[in-house]
């Protein structure tokens, strides 16, 4: 129950854009790939449909015009990501999300899906490309929201996704030339107190105050 989940690939030809059998929902793929079975296999279960409305809200917060999901299986039990805009008939495709709006969809429905079928850890590669700042704030308050029920780790390279976290939260990672290893360093309030009066940790970070640069 340890998995590395990692939304890069938006391409016109990736899994996450493509038809999915609804059987294949047991648990959110690491590329995405089933979030249209996943999905809905969560709206039809009614323990779960408390779950699907707050990823629904939570969409709605970054893509204001988006209303729902329009998750029908065809005759042969394949379905899709399509979605439906606030006020308007016409069904959208998963082609029509944009690459930064569908790893936010994913991201969300990977954070907030029932503690029942998360992962017990969670790992995230570089969660925040191609999202907007909003949608980063948004993100780091998601993970939090996950890490009651996961442990949750991420790599990021973001200042603005550092600063929605505490020094306590932040482990810092350089590679040690002369061992030739990587060294992991965690860091202290108390260690920092003077600096986070004048600095965000994005900004301590680019100062190499925190580490962490190649440098």
């Amino acid at each position: 129950r340890l998995r590395v989940f990692h939304f890069n690939d938006t391409s016109i030809n990736a899994r996450i854009r493509s038809t999915t059998s609804t059987t294949d929902a047991a648990y959110l793929r690491s590329d995405g790939g089933n979030i249209a079975a996943f999905l809905y296999q969560m709206r039809e279960n009614q323990e779960y449909i408390p779950y699907y409305e707050r990823i629904i809200r939570h969409i709605r917060m970054i893509l204001p015009q988006f209303f729902d999901f329009v998750l029908e299986p065809d005759g042969n039990g394949y379905l899709s990501l399509n979605w439906r805009q606030e006020g308007a008939e016409e069904v959208f495709g998963p082609h029509q999300f944009s690459d930064g709006a569908l790893r936010f969809v994913a991201l969300t429905t990977l954070l907030l899906q029932p503690a029942k079928t998360a992962p017990m850890t969670i790992i995230l590669d570089e969660p925040e490309i191609g999202l907007h700042p909003y949608a980063i704030s948004l993100l780091a308050k998601e993970i939090r929201m996950a890490s009651r029920t996961s442990q949750i780790i991420v790599s990021t390279q973001s200042p603005l996704l550092l600063n929605e976290f505490s020094c306590e939260d932040i482990i810092t990672a350089e590679y040690d030339g002369i061992r030739q290893r990587s060294t992991l360093r965690r860091h202290r309030e108390e260690d920092l107190r003077e600096w986070i009066q004048d600095y965000t940790l994005g900004e301590l970070w680019e100062k190499n105050v925190l580490g962490g640069l190649p440098l």
